[in-house]
């Protein structure tokens, strides 16, 4: 996993390096081009894949905990202060509404919370 990252951060920072040599040389400018765009395309593809399986792993462990604590969106609902919900879902609507729901389950995926306010 990280040997991909440091991998993609020595290249960049060895194309940087040879971005400034190749200023100064009689080389086309495409490949000074070529060396700037691998100086800053490397880290920011390794930095984002580092990110994208943080993401993943998080949901996965919102999932994890909400099949063990609920189970179902039946549960879920009998939970929750549903009148309190439905009222802010009419009067501020439900975007308002989903937020309540993460703010009180902050755990709860947003795809179950988005869920269970259009079920209320």
């Amino acid at each position: 996993m990280y040997g991909l990252r440091v991998a993609l951060w020595a290249i960049g920072l060895v194309a940087l390096g040879c971005s400034f040599f190749l200023m100064r040389s009689d080389l086309p400018e495409a490949v000074l081009m070529l060396s700037a765009v691998l100086s800053l395309a490397c880290p920011l593809v390794a930095e984002g894949q580092v990110a994208h399986r943080k993401q993943k792993a998080r949901q996965a462990e919102q999932r994890d905990w909400y099949a063990q604590s609920f189970g179902s969106i039946d549960a879920l609902r009998q939970a929750v202060d549903g009148p309190g919900l439905r009222r802010i879902r009419d009067e501020k609507g439900p975007a308002n509404a989903v937020r309540e729901v993460k703010r009180r389950l902050p755990r709860l995926p947003l795809d179950v919370a988005v869920t269970l306010v259009k079920a209320l």
